[in-house]
């Protein structure tokens, strides 16, 4: 028991770094196959609105297992879940070798959403189970650079396989790091025997309630405000190309850099900050940042701007991401972690898919600017949720701490 509780003190457990690589390697593979599979549709034929399907049907299917995953994930194993998850993700896309039609894609592409599903759900709770308490904001913004940096490097690798070699080498490749990830999973086994008991009374819930199996009502305001926090970075990544492309501005490819370097850094440093000084003085900060991004993207007209634009945004985004996430879990029973990070996950798949298709259409009819104007404003009701919902549970829950330290 000693050795045990000294080891949950440090945050670079084997157990941390063997989720880190799975998450790292199982979000690169996906990354690789964002960017390279609407190309691979045109190549068969298809068209833009095919891409949309791709993307659409993949998170459709993630939404809509995800409760189905978090129910598993506490009653069951958590371990089971990111092995499954890891099977079905790197099967999937070897599969994408056999997809000779348009059909096919769609029909591979809406299964490959349970893998994500899985995935998703399963290390983001491992990791909530395995980071210690005191350090839970920290080791959700250091575990949060798995994506970041899979979003650097899948993408650029995805084009550079398509443009020298083939769409075949490019989803055997991604398979194969889908498979490096599976291996590292099977390494992760810390979950002990002595949380059983917590198991069997949440699936007393569960067949009791079936809106227990749906969603976790201790995560639904960080949920909530997450909503629309998600809703403006759909838009973000969707619109800012072609944006630009409007205002006759090139290179904008750096917007990506300067955003994808201001999160990383705030992702690292936040979380400390967090910890040490209490979620709100990281989360408000980062929230207004995010609304003057927008309020600069919306009336920029060249570069300079739009890396201004860039810099808050990521240095906003990464303080209160990973924060919220922290939040979340603090708030959530530990038997219904599972269920609790189904909830946030499917928020963000709602805010960034619904935002993103209903932002799209106003772009149409009303032109950019507005659509940031628009961003600008559900950071801003995301800001208000935050202050009259979500930062009393907070305030109460960090007393609480304080009260125990106190009388340690």
């Amino acid at each position: 028991m000693q050795k045990q509780t000294k080891a949950s003190e440090k945050l670079w457990s084997k157990y941390f770094i063997l989720t880190f690589v799975y998450a790292l390697f199982t979000s690169t593979a996906n990354n690789m196959l964002l960017t390279g599979l609407p190309l691979y549709a045109i190549h068969l034929g298809g068209d833009n609105s095919i891409s949309g399907l791709l993307f659409g049907l993949f998170m459709l299917f993630a939404i809509l297992t995800r409760p189905l995953f978090g129910k598993l994930i506490d009653e069951k194993s958590r371990r089971l879940v990111l092995i499954a998850g890891g099977v079905i993700s790197a099967v999937l896309s070897l599969s994408y070798v056999f997809a000779f039609s348009i059909g096919l894609l769609l029909l591979f592409r809406a299964l490959h959403g349970f893998g994500f599903s899985a995935t998703t759900n399963a290390s983001g709770t491992i990791v909530s189970d395995i980071v210690p308490k005191s350090k839970l904001a920290e080791g959700i913004g250091y575990f949060g650079l798995a994506n970041t940096l899979a979003t650097a490097v899948g993408p650029a690798l995805s084009l550079f396989i398509i443009m020298n070699f083939n769409y075949n080498l490019l989803f055997i490749v991604s398979s194969f790091i889908g498979f490096i990830a599976l291996f590292c999973s099977f390494f992760i086994n810390y979950e002990q025997k002595h949380v059983e008991p917590e198991h069997k009374l949440s699936t007393i819930k569960v067949k009791r309630k079936l809106t227990d199996m749906i969603y976790e009502k201790t995560a639904l305001p960080t949920a909530l405000v997450t909503i629309f926090i998600f809703v403006a970075m759909g838009a973000t990544l969707t619109f800012i190309p072609t944006y630009a492309l409007s205002l006759g501005i090139e290179d904008i490819g750096i917007y990506f850099t300067v955003y994808s370097f201001a999160l990383l850094f705030t992702r690292i440093a936040g979380g400390k900050l967090a910890d040490k000084y209490g979620y709100s003085f990281v989360i408000i900060p980062g929230l207004i940042m995010m609304v003057l991004s927008f309020v600069i993207l919306a009336y920029a007209t060249s570069l300079p701007a739009f890396l201004a634009s860039a810099g808050l945004y990521g240095l906003g985004l990464g303080s209160v991401d990973p924060t919220l996430n922290a939040v979340m879990i603090r708030l959530c029973p530990p038997d219904r972690r599972g269920a609790g990070n189904s909830t946030l996950f499917t928020a963000k798949d709602i805010g960034g898919g619904f935002g993103a298709v209903i932002l799209g259409f106003i772009s149409l009819s009303q032109g950019f600017r507005s659509v940031y104007l628009y961003c600008a404003l559900s950071i801003i009701i995301g800001l208000i949720a935050y202050h009259f919902i979500l930062r009393k549970q907070i305030s109460s829950m960090e007393n609480t701490d304080a009260g125990i330290k106190q009388s340690a």
